[in-house]
């Protein structure tokens, strides 16, 4: 899918719904670091740096970025991006200590490195933007395709956007050997539309597919057999669906409030799986010039999820099931991620034009997720600081 140089933010980049492997499974869901657009030129590169850590420095990410647009001809732009990330720390595997504390994974290690590119292509009253992309792993690695069109429409004043992506992934399991194809399809229709010559409307539906190997090999959840005393529980493997289906809403409204120099931008977002995963998100944000040099914008997110059919936090069975080398049968999991939840992430961003060719930005974001279900114990939810610096170039 074509994306914005907004959703590609360090942490934000990686946040998804349950990936199942890759370091991304250490991230809350929902996370985004929001970002005004670049400076408004063909020829641009941006430098980000990006500093994820949950309290008690339980995880940490430090995330290298650098975006860039080039027009090659007339009618033809690359765009791309490369990313390097380093994680380290330790994450709740799914199960508790008697106690009811989150048992953590030993401390951990892991880089990521990725790139994207896209060219778009100018065609009459088509932007064609073919799109390849490529992240790798010690345990993860993903070819992804994609092909996006954006038709103008109504003197430019309507834009549909028809796209389709898919992705090659290999998960490589807890035993260090076996590597497991998964595979991920979307396509997606949206609509920009401008309302007013000061208002911009957007939506867009995106229908997505998973296949293959969708459990994150690293989580664990807890078993307890019957007839043994309540504290007599292990860890087994979680087993999630081997397909997933997702169908995900989106609408924006952008309004220009031209006494104050200043716009306000309005967002909701509807997820549903065939995991009986819900989620809803509201997004709000303020873009305030400070003369003609300064934008501040304040951010504020809420989002609430439904747990997954198969989420708990022990399930039971016959003790022989521990015995199964495939473990116990059936679908369970005790991710914290699939449990019911909300989250709220607020912070704010200030981007300075120090130059007509020159723009530096700083901003800091808190993330907070907590339980809704009273059985999910609250140490396993992140609360976590971000923070971002960067600094762009036109010509």
């Amino acid at each position: 899918m074509k994306k914005n140089r907004q959703s590609k933010t360090a942490a934000a980049a990686e946040i998804s719904r349950h990936n199942g492997s890759g370091w991304r499974r250490w991230l809350p869901l929902g996370l985004a670091c929001s970002t005004p657009p670049l400076l408004r030129a063909e020829n641009q590169v941006d430098y980000r740096y990006e500093y994820y850590v949950e309290d008690g420095n339980r995880m940490e990410i430090q995330t290298h970025s650098v975006y860039f647009e080039q027009k090659l001809i007339d009618r033809i732009i690359a765009k791309g991006e490369l990313t390097y990330d380093g994680v380290s720390g330790a994450t709740p595997v799914g199960t508790h200590y008697h106690g009811h504390a989150a048992m953590l994974k030993p401390p951990m290690f892991d880089i990521r490195r990725s790139i994207n590119l896209e060219f778009d292509g100018r065609l009459a009253n088509h932007t064609v933007t073919p799109g390849f992309a490529y992240s790798k792993e010690h345990d993860y690695q993903s070819y992804g395709i994609s092909l996006n069109d954006a038709m103008e429409f109504n003197d430019k004043n309507t834009i549909l956007q028809l796209g389709v992506s898919h992705n090659f992934d290999s998960v490589r399991k807890a035993d260090k050997h076996t590597w497991l194809d998964k595979d991920a399809t979307e396509v997606i229709i949206g609509v920009s539309q401008l309302l007013s010559p000061k208002t911009i409307f957007n939506a867009d539906f995106t229908l997505g597919n998973d296949t293959g190997y969708l459990s994150d090999p690293y989580r664990l959840a807890e078993f307890h057999p019957v007839n043994f005393p309540a504290t007599s529980t292990v860890g087994v493997i979680e087993r999630r669906p081997s397909q997933r289906t997702k169908e995900v809403l989106f609408t924006s409204l952008t309004y220009y409030v031209e006494p104050l120099n200043a716009s306000i931008e309005g967002s909701y977002r509807f997820y549903h799986d065939s995991y009986d995963v819900s989620a809803h998100t509201v997004e709000l944000t303020w873009h305030q010039w400070l003369g003609k040099h300064i934008m501040v914008e304040p951010l504020f997110r809420i989002s609430e999820q439904s747990a997954a059919s198969f989420y708990t936090t022990t399930f039971s069975g016959p003790f022989a099931w521990i015995l199964n080398p495939a473990g116990p049968p059936g679908f369970h999991s005790s991710d914290y991620r699939l449990s019911e939840f909300y989250s709220i992430d607020y912070g704010l961003q200030a981007s300075v034009l120090v130059t007509d060719w020159m723009k530096i930005t700083a901003g800091y974001h808190r993330y907070e997720m907590n339980g809704l279900d009273g059985k999910t114990t609250a140490d396993m939810y992140p609360k976590a600081n971000i923070f971002t610096v960067g600094i762009a170039f036109t010509w």
